[in-house]
């Protein structure tokens, strides 16, 4: 099993991950990613067709509502529980 097979399991599983780990995950997954002007902590990540996913770089690990925002671009993706 994959790093990355093992982090969607995690994910998928209820579990939290960190803001690096989220990112690379959705870059793979072919989000694209801006921070906002002025600075702010927040991070976007869209994708065409898809809702965009707005992180916060400075939460470790991540909160609930992120992790469910990803759980549920991941079921969009085709990935199983």
């Amino acid at each position: 099993m994959s790093k990355r097979d093992k982090l969607i399991q995690k994910i998928m599983s209820g579990g939290c991950i960190t803001f690096a780990e989220a990112e690379k995950l959705l870059t793979d997954l072919g989000y694209a990613s801006e921070f906002p002007q002025g600075g702010s902590s927040h991070k976007t990540f869209r994708k065409a067709g898809c809702d965009k996913i707005t992180l916060v770089a400075t939460q470790k690990p991540l909160k609930k509502y992120a992790m469910k925002m990803i759980q549920e671009a991941l079921i969009n993706e085709g990935v199983q529980k």
